[in-house]
């Protein structure tokens, strides 16, 4: 189920979306540089979804950052679409592991933030798409409710509302589940799976838990302590994935066989330390 590095796009035939070619980071720390990113090369397909995991201090962050255009590279390039990325664009939104809810305004107001920076002014059309991306994340019964009357994961849906209304190309997701229960992360699995497979994002999804990588990548990127994409793993399991699916016994054996390939490559380059950032 692997594939070789040189392997540009997941879809045969299909130029990339996004290209990184020869991308490292160097941060100065204690007066001394610090590569995070190391020389990483990878190209992403319109509407593929990617998974990136690692160990702690491989950069996945980082990368997730510098595709944003948070971070400028310190060497190499990021294109989409051809261009080379200079900076944030209205092609890309991210969503961070912190909420980025605004605590006095209320779901509804918080998810027309992203069409008030875009210069939206008609009262009515804001509403209506904003209420599109709240009704599609689940949240129509609590439009008028605050971000201190909800749950965490209902933080997660108003927190992915308020980007989806923006309708980004590219939507990059760093550990956006992390810290929910297991329950409400199933159903924001299932959630984020029908929102892709609808508005026809193309996902690059950060996270350290590598059953949440399976159950949603079209790929899988791992990243080594030395800041380097490692090996890249092709998730061919059929879909749907959750529900009655896992239940098969042969999706379930294809399940665990290509969690503990990418686990086993997961703990090689945990053994690869160059730096902890």
């Amino acid at each position: 189920m692997s594939e070789s590095l040189k392997n540009g796009s997941v879809f045969e035939g299909t130029p990339p979306l996004i290209s990184l070619k020869g991308v490292s980071k160097n941060f100065r720390k204690s007066g001394r540089d610090v590569t995070v990113v190391d020389d990483c090369n990878l190209d992403i397909a319109e509407n593929e979804f990617l998974v990136i995991v690692g160990p702690t201090g491989s950069g996945k962050s980082t990368l997730l950052k510098l595709i944003a255009g948070f971070e400028v590279p310190t060497a190499g390039e990021i294109r989409v679409g051809g261009d080379i990325i200079k900076g944030p664009g209205a092609d890309r939104g991210m969503i961070f592991q912190e909420y980025a809810l605004l605590p006095w305004r209320n779901v509804l107001k918080n998810v027309e933030l992203g069409l008030e920076f875009k210069g939206a002014e008609n009262e009515g059309e804001k509403k209506d798409l904003a209420m599109k991306y709240i009704d599609m994340v689940g949240l129509s019964a609590a439009e008028n409710k605050y971000p201190v009357e909800l749950s965490g994961g209902m933080k997660r849906r108003a927190s992915l509302a308020m980007i989806l209304v923006t309708k980004p190309k590219i939507l990059l997701m760093d550990g956006p589940f992390n810290a929910l229960d297991s329950k409400t992360k199933m159903t924001l699995h299932t959630e984020i799976t029908r929102i892709w497979e609808h508005e026809h994002n193309t996902v690059i999804f950060v996270t350290s838990e590598l059953d949440e990588a399976v159950k949603l990548s079209d790929r899988i990127a791992v990243m080594n302590k030395a800041g380097r994409i490692s090996k890249i793993f092709r998730n061919d399991l059929p879909r749907p994935r959750l529900g009655k699916a896992a239940l098969d016994h042969d999706f379930h054996n294809r399940f665990i066989q290509l969690r503990e390939e990418v686990l086993n490559e997961v703990k090689a380059g945990a053994g690869r330390a160059v730096c902890e950032y």
